[in-house]
């Protein structure tokens, strides 16, 4: 899936934009936030994500009309890396996310993940990071 990609690139964007690195996407209203955070490619995360959810709720039997909330914050700290022990020429940052949701009549409901990443040192020591072409 390039929605990895395209979520590091939001990030990427914010930083060379000298913003913080946090977007929200909030998949009811169909906005992203902050605003400098809204270009083509979170445009199309944002896209990618509500045609995945629509083949999720139909595949399960669900009615995503019933969903009355759904927005995701992802962020980052590019300045806060630390060392890859396999290859010093690598740092590892690590990418928040939380997710809440609540259906009609029901508790809103939250969860957090976390998930480290690699990045080669020389991008960070640029004063623009290059956003990346592929994830493996």
């Amino acid at each position: 899936m390039k929605s990895g990609r395209l979520a590091v690139n939001v990030l990427i964007e914010l930083y060379n934009l000298r913003n913080e690195s946090k977007a929200t996407f909030d998949f009811i209203n169909k906005s992203i936030e902050p605003k400098e955070a809204e270009y083509l490619e979170s445009r199309q995360l944002m896209d990618d994500y509500l045609n995945w959810m629509l083949e999720h709720f139909n595949n399960h039997n669900c009615d995503l009309n019933k969903l009355e909330k759904l927005e995701i914050t992802f962020w980052t700290d590019f300045k806060n890396t630390f060392p890859n022990e396999r290859n010093q020429n690598d740092r590892i940052f690590k990418i928040s996310a939380k997710t809440k949701w609540k259906a009609i009549g029901k508790n809103e409901e939250t969860i957090e993940l976390s998930q480290s990443e690699i990045i080669a040192k020389r991008m960070l020591i640029l004063d623009e990071i290059p956003k990346i072409t592929e994830i493996n």
